[in-house]
């Protein structure tokens, strides 16, 4: 697998005034939200990426067919337990769900088992979301609705060699007096091994 080298910036400007003004937590906060946004734009490439000047994501990295895909009109327990199935056996240990929130509470949620059991079970102890036959749920909105992907993200790669860097510039804004602050990082993400992974897809209207 080769990885690129895709430029991901996002610049936020602000006066020399409120620079003057403004306290050091003003800046580490502005840090904060730049890293956060350079790390938004890499998590919606993982789900979406085109691979066309940004990184290949799961939606279009993967050919998706009966093969690797359950299609279902109203989500049943018969195809969780059908797409865990089409999973490999070697990429089953650290396999996740991953979702949106809509999705995991519109669909999900109130699945129950031949024993009228639930299929998810929330988690009480810790910071994760909870577990669907003992295999753990990632929420990501970066997900369309009516879609869940079930694989091993060991076998998804993002390359971001040097990390995200924050640096300030007067350069560019040297006329108006504004302060440039720039979150930037060279970063490619791709799937490595197609197989590892499974998608279920809810047709409502099919």
């Amino acid at each position: 697998v080769t990885f690129d080298a895709y430029e991901i910036i996002k610049v936020f400007s602000i006066s020399a005034k409120v620079k003057n003004m403004s306290v050091d937590a003003f800046e580490a906060y502005l840090a904060e939200e730049l890293t956060n946004c350079v790390m938004e734009c890499v998590a919606d490439g993982i789900v979406n990426g085109t691979g066309s000047g940004q990184g290949t994501g799961l939606e279009k990295g993967i050919t998706w067919n009966t093969a690797n895909m359950v299609t279902t009109k109203a989500l049943a327990f018969g195809d969780i337990t059908k797409a865990i199935a089409m999973l490999k056996r070697g990429y089953g240990q650290g396999a996740k769900w991953a979702m949106n929130n809509a999705t995991l509470y519109n669909s999900v949620y109130g699945l129950m088992d031949g024993n009228k059991r639930p299929v998810f079970v929330q988690n009480a102890q810790d910071d994760s979301v909870g577990k669907i036959l003992g295999f753990e749920v990632v929420v990501d909105d970066n997900i369309p609705d009516n879609e869940l992907f079930f694989g091993n993200y060991k076998y998804y790669g993002v390359n971001m060699p040097n990390g995200i860097a924050v640096e300030s510039s007067t350069q560019s804004s040297f006329k108006s007096g504004k302060v440039d602050y720039r979150g930037m990082a060279i970063a490619d993400c791709k799937p490595i091994v197609p197989e590892a992974f499974i998608k279920v897809a809810i047709n409502a209207g099919a």
